[in-house]
């Protein structure tokens, strides 16, 4: 009789992927499954197809777990997530640990699990050197804040449940998530509840006037948090059924961590149901 297969992934990127130990791990699944280790970048692509596996077990951070939703997965498949990035927005300790993620979000077949943004501090997600977050984790970002902060435009269509809003926005970022850029901000964010939309308008200037008229809403944003929906003339934050972006020009996304240019310039945004079940975890098995 053939014996189950355990695919273990590693991504040696990671922020933190010291803190799992391929030995350890193989050594727990060995008995039972007939176990493959594949490090990441090193030995295989993110994008490794993950077909014909009983179990995955995936080490990294938000982006490695990006990959993983994006890539093929047989249907019921076990999987495993062990967080060893940065920040591990996706696997928020206080929620989600020890809690499987079935749902996740779909911008025009792209699936993030977090967030999906655009504008002002969203490159911080996949700009910064791999090796300074290993070695600084979360200050790495910090000497990069001050480069990310500036007045960003993107003219954009979006129709929130019906409701046209058009503009041009300094942040757009759809958010599936109690927190993004550190901050636990989203206090409206429930366990498979629905998705939230964030925008910023841009000012009129791109200068320091315009830099300091941005301050304001994302102090509000992110500092002060969102408890209920908000509606202003800077700054937009909602909870949604359906959302059709449509831009003038294609545009850099941020999807969990992980540079997206390739959407068109006109996607709708949903709540996708996964195939099988993520399990956060880690490796004491909390």
């Amino acid at each position: 009789m053939d014996r189950k297969k355990c695919l273990i992934v590693i991504n040696r990127l990671a922020g933190n992927y010291r803190s799992y130990d391929a030995e350890a791990l193989k050594k727990r699944f060995s008995e039972e499954y007939e176990v493959t280790v594949l490090y990441v970048p090193e030995e295989a692509p993110a994008s490794t197809p993950a077909e014909g596996y009983d179990l995955i077990a995936v080490c990294g951070g938000d982006g490695t777990l990006n990959h993983l939703i994006n890539s093929k997965i047989s249907e019921g498949t076990e999987v495993r997530y062990y967080p060893s990035g940065t920040l591990n927005e996706a696997a928020d300790r206080r929620v989600r640990r020890g809690r499987t993620i079935s749902a996740v979000g779909n911008a025009g077949g792209r699936l993030f699990s977090y967030v999906l943004a655009a504008g002002t501090f969203t490159p911080l997600g996949y700009v910064v050197d791999a090796k300074r977050k290993q070695r600084f984790k979360a200050l790495a970002y910090i000497a990069r804040v001050i480069k990310e902060y500036k007045v960003c435009r993107i003219p954009a269509e979006l129709t929130v449940d019906g409701k046209r809003k058009e503009g041009v926005f300094t942040l757009i970022m759809v958010i599936n998530s109690p927190r993004c850029f550190g901050f636990r901000f989203n206090r409206m964010y429930r366990d498979g509840g629905p998705m939230c939309l964030l925008t910023v308008r841009a000012p009129e200037s791109d200068g320091i006037l315009g830099k300091i008229k941005i301050f304001f809403p994302f102090f509000r944003a992110f500092f002060v948090g969102f408890g209920k929906p908000k509606e202003s003339s800077l700054i937009t934050f909602t909870p949604f059924a359906a959302l059709n972006v449509s831009l003038k020009e294609r545009v850099t996304f941020c999807a969990d961590g992980e540079a997206e240019d390739a959407l068109p310039i006109k996607f709708d945004v949903e709540v996708t149901k996964l195939p099988y079940k993520v399990t956060v975890t880690d490796i004491r098995g909390r």
